[in-house]
């Protein structure tokens, strides 16, 4: 966009005066647009759904009893209720969309799901003014009712074939006043009074309920087909609550009738962390998906299913509703930068004003090393709310009047002045008499500032002889640009004074001194002489890091310009006593940067596999090789493995410590033949360690068998630790960890990447990742090491 003549960008239209990311939560299902969505997110589940539920519908044989599905998310904002939205439009036409939301004041029962489900559909638009879902519901069952009379010769008509036709398509063109088949619509107008009966006869045929109730049906429905109003809509919904007369059951039969119904159940957050209210509603939705034609989709953020579902429910319950779970992932680079196009065209933004917001937001910088599938749309939609306001504050500044031009620049000006202090205030005073005015204030100008600084490239440690001064140097100053070194120290001046120059971030090698520091403090500990001081090894180890950011490398001293030798208090500062050991030697670059490059490995995988650590059950065989490896790396441990008998092809791990033995249980807690027979080894083993004790005249090492479990899992372990599978002088053996999402994701993130390391993805071998991350899972040796 090019500046007006008075300085200032031009107005923005009256579409970018509005945040075009702002709109980040998705109300309802109704009203989303397919072409407002990306095509491809979690385009394979959207496929899924679809064809499940016309499978189910199509399948010959009764069409109930079909498994609920249940569609999960890592946490909000993934995109659930935009999924069953976009669901919705894709079932247009085929399919009855019962959205449903409980409230905490309900009674969770089939009649909260018929008013809940009935208000959805009423608060809800149609494709034509003045029509709700609602009305579009109970006009098409009204047509489907006389379509039915006509069929089987009930109701008279001149031309039958043609009044089918008309009454299987759109209801509403039937039955509203300016509809292209009206015709139908005022005919059943004229004559309704007689034609209740008769639909009421035909709804008996098809629907099992009370003549009397059902009867109240019809003539409700046939009266908010014809006329709308809140007045109908309240009869409707006194019908629903009438539980006594099966009111909601004969409501969802009598919409069947029309086309399948689905029910989206959804917002279930107001439930967290209460387990009762989980388990009276996964009986009451099992129960609903035993219903003829009716489907139920359970949509859950994956903190509600665990707290209020998961394991509080019982195991054949839980294995009912996950027998069609559907998990949904995050957007990635691409599919981000399509949601950005979409949200700037549909807001109207000029072409040239989002090519420029494009580039300045850089979508492929944003997911540059965020693990894949871990940014929700929500998230991402955020950030460009926030990118786009200050986007837009930086279009609306004023250009600066008195700014100097790259064209108009002198010889003298254009020469990279001298960091320093005089230089800054004098810019700063030019700035206020030349009229400009900064877009950020004082304090956080000074903060970017120390922030630049910090990110300059180090400068080198030691003045280089071949190298040109950036300018001629000032009078009063030497060739090196530096004041004439003083070989005497000033008495007055402070250590605190000294400090500031010698660590500050701009310093020369300060990125290489805070590098080694870390890289020295995160290596293990080595056993240091005493000082006479008793100082803390930890002390002495960052002092050496110190000392040695301060001592120049011998190759560099050998090619640069000798300097005086600087004072005692500065080569020494008093807060640490000199020690007669030798002093550390710095880890090679190469070596932190390898180091550096491993731990970034293991960090990204184990934000990638947190999804899979809360949705999935825990993984043994990942465990295994972890174990396995494990064992066979640390020194102390004898790793063995020992096939189980009668079970070909199946191990028990054990680890030999000083006076401890551990046998590792890696299997599902419902294989009760395999904990048997784990335990007669285990007893087995336990016999041969006390003969061979009683032999060689030692203590009898203690045996424990490991096993590991989640909060998934709890259910499933308590049931095993009742039945008979350990006897009972082993059950004071049996060591269950229980491992929370973290541990889970950083143990699978430690097996997948000595994966890599074992396949050569990684340049590193096994042996070497291990070195490095070992200590990363620490919790996880200590705990499986105690003696139980």
């Amino acid at each position: 966009m090019q500046p007006s003549a008075s300085g200032l960008p031009p107005a923005l239209p009256q579409g970018e005066s509005l945040n075009p990311f702002a709109d980040d939560v998705c109300a309802g299902p109704f009203g989303v647009a397919e072409n407002r969505s990306v095509p491809g997110l979690n385009g394979d589940i959207l496929g899924q759904l679809t064809t499940t539920i016309d499978e189910r519908q199509s399948s010959a044989g009764r069409t109930g009893g079909q498994p609920l599905l249940l569609l999960t998310a890592p946490r909000a904002g993934y995109g659930k209720t935009h999924l069953l939205g976009r669901l919705a439009a894709a079932a247009n036409g085929q399919v009855v969309l019962v959205p449903l939301a409980f409230r905490l004041e309900d009674t969770i029962g089939i009649s909260a799901v018929a008013v809940r489900g009935l208000e959805s559909m009423a608060r809800a638009e149609a494709s034509r003014e003045g029509w709700t879902k609602l009305r579009e519901a109970c006009a098409g069952v009204c047509a489907t009712l006389v379509r039915r009379l006509i069929e089987n010769g009930t109701l008279p008509c001149a031309n039958p074939e043609q009044a089918l036709r008309v009454l299987g398509g759109d209801p509403i063109e039937v039955f509203d006043e300016k509809g292209s088949a009206r015709l139908i619509g005022d005919w059943v107008r004229r004559f309704e009074g007689q034609l209740r009966r008769p639909m009421t006869e035909q709804a008996m045929k098809r629907v099992p309920a009370i003549p009397t109730a059902l009867e109240s049906w019809v003539n409700a429905m046939l009266n908010h087909a014809l006329d709308g109003g809140m007045s109908h809509m309240a009869v409707l919904r006194m019908l629903a609550a009438d539980e006594s007369n099966e009111g909601p059951v004969t409501w969802l039969r009598l919409l069947g009738l029309w086309r399948p119904v689905v029910l989206l159940v959804d917002h279930l957050d107001a439930y967290y962390r209460n387990p009762e209210a989980g388990l009276r509603i996964a009986s009451l939705l099992l129960d609903m998906s035993e219903m003829d034609g009716v489907h139920v989709v359970l949509s859950l953020n994956q903190d509600v299913w665990q707290a209020t579902f998961g394991h509080h429910l019982p195991s054949a319950m839980e294995d009912r509703l996950t027998a069609s779970q559907m998990l949904l992932r995050g957007i990635g680079e691409g599919e981000a930068a399509t949601l950005l196009r979409l949200r700037l065209q549909h807001a109207g933004i000029p072409i040239d004003a989002g090519r420029e917001f494009t580039n300045f937001l850089d979508v492929k910088r944003y997911f540059l090393g965020r693990p894949l599938g871990s940014v929700s749309a929500r998230t991402f939609l955020r950030h460009a709310a926030k990118q786009w306001d200050f986007f837009q504050q930086t279009l609306s500044a004023p250009v600066m009047q008195g700014g100097v031009s790259l064209h108009t620049l002198t010889a003298d000006e254009g020469v990279l002045p001298l960091m320093s202090e005089e230089v800054a205030e004098s810019t700063e005073e030019n700035q206020t008499s030349a009229g400009e005015y900064p877009i950020f204030d004082s304090s956080t100008t000074a903060q970017m500032k120390l922030m630049a600084e910090g990110l300059a490239e180090p400068t080198p440690a030691l003045p280089q002889q071949n190298e040109a001064p950036l300018m001629p140097p000032p009078a009063g100053l030497n060739g090196k640009h530096l004041p004439p070194p003083s070989a005497v120290v000033n008495a007055d001046t402070s250590e605190a004074d000294e400090a500031p120059s010698q660590f500050s971030p701009s310093s020369a090698g300060a990125f290489e001194n805070l590098r080694e520091m870390l890289g020295k403090l995160r290596q293990p500990s080595a056993p240091h002489a005493t000082e006479s001081n008793g100082s803390h090894s930890v002390a002495e180890r960052l002092a050496d890091v110190l000392g040695a950011a301060a001592t120049p490398a011998p190759a560099v001293a050998a090619a640069a310009v000798e300097l005086p030798a600087p004072s005692a208090a500065v080569a020494m500062p008093p807060a640490f006593v000199p020690s007669s050991r030798p002093a550390v030697t710095a880890a090679p670059p190469a070596q932190n940067a390898e180091r550096d490059a491993l731990l970034g490995r293991y960090e990204a995988l184990r934000l990638q596999m947190a999804a899979e650590a809360v949705s999935l059950p825990l993984d043994f065989t990942k465990l295994a090789d972890l174990i396995r490896l494990a064992g066979r790396r640390f020194p102390l441990v004898r790793f063995s493995e020992h096939e189980l008998p009668g079970m070909t092809g199946r191990y028990a791990m054990c680890w030999s410590l000083q006076g401890l033995e551990v046998v590792f249980g890696l299997a599902n807690f419902a294989d009760g033949s395999y904990w048997r027979t784990l335990a007669g080894f285990a007893a087995g083993r336990l016999a041969e360690l006390n003969q061979d004790a009683h032999s060689t005249g030692t203590s009898v090492p203690r045996l424990k068998i490991t096993t590991f479990k989640t909060d998934r899992e709890q259910q499933s372990w308590a049931i095993l630790q009742q039945s008979a599978a350990f006897p009972e002088v082993l059950k004071t053996n049996v060591d269950s960890i229980h491992l929370d999402t973290q541990n889970v994701a950083a143990l699978y993130a430690m097996q997948r990447i000595i994966k890599e390391a074992e396949s050569g993805a990684l340049e590193a071998t096994p042996a070497q990742v291990m070195s490095v991350l070992a200590r990363e899972l620490d919790f996880f040796w200590k705990r499986v090491t105690r003696a139980a």
